[in-house]
Order: structure tokens, then C-alpha cells, then sequence
């Protein structure tokens, strides 16, 4: 799961540049709004789920805790603020259950290792 985990972050973040400055893109974070939503307060809210995302994962790091558990924890914070600040969309769900996923399978390695 880890590995499907860090490949997506990479994939969404490189299809996220490509459409900045290859495409040039205007309204970049569509996926995350319905069309009662502007596009700023959009981006605002996808930056601030972001933001908490890198603290998150910054302080679990900081902490002492593995980085795999990190980012299982703190992708899992940013998916619960999409879910929570932006309207729903299949992009946010998909998120929330590759989260639902990682800590899953974090919780059956701990589990199984008993």
C-alpha cells in the first residue's frame, strides 16, 4: 500500500505541474469544486488541506515516527480535510479511501506482527 501511496502523490503532483506550465491551465483545482464553488475558494481550501498535510507530516517526522507511518497519518489528515472543507467529488473520495486503505494496512502489519 505504501508504495501505491507514493506513487500516486508522485502522479497527481507531476500531472498538477504539467497542467501549470505545459497547458497553463487557469483553474487548476476543478477536480476539487462543484459550480457552487469559485475556483479561488477552491484552491484556498486544496492549499490549506495541503499545508496541514506537509506539518503533519513534518511533526510525525519530528516526533520520532517512522516515515511510512508519517505519511500514512498525515495523507489520511489531508484526505479527512478535503473531504471535510470541499464539496464532495469523486477526487476527494478516492483520496479518503486510499487513506481508509494505508491505515488499514498499517493496523494489519501491526496486527500480524503480534
Amino acid at each position: 500500500m505504501f508504495w501505491i501511496l507514493v506513487i500516486a502523490i508522485v502522479f497527481v503532483h507531476l500531472d498538477l505541474e504539467r497542467r501549470i506550465w505545459i497547458r497553463k491551465e487557469e483553474d487548476i483545482f476543478a477536480k476539487y469544486r462543484d459550480e457552487k464553488t469559485s475556483p479561488l475558494a477552491a484552491a484556498k481550501w486544496a492549499y490549506y488541506a495541503k499545508a496541514v498535510f506537509l506539518l503533519a507530516l513534518i511533526l510525525f517526522q519530528t516526533a520520532g515516527v517512522a516515515f511510512r507511518e508519517s505519511l500514512y497519518f498525515s495523507f489520511a489528515i489531508y484526505a479527512v480535510v478535503l473531504q471535510w472543507r470541499l464539496p464532495f467529488r469523486i477526487y476527494g473520495l478516492l483520496h479518503l479511501i486510499l487513506a481508509i486503505a494505508c491505515l488499514g494496512a498499517w493496523a494489519w502489519g501491526r496486527w500480524a506482527a503480534f
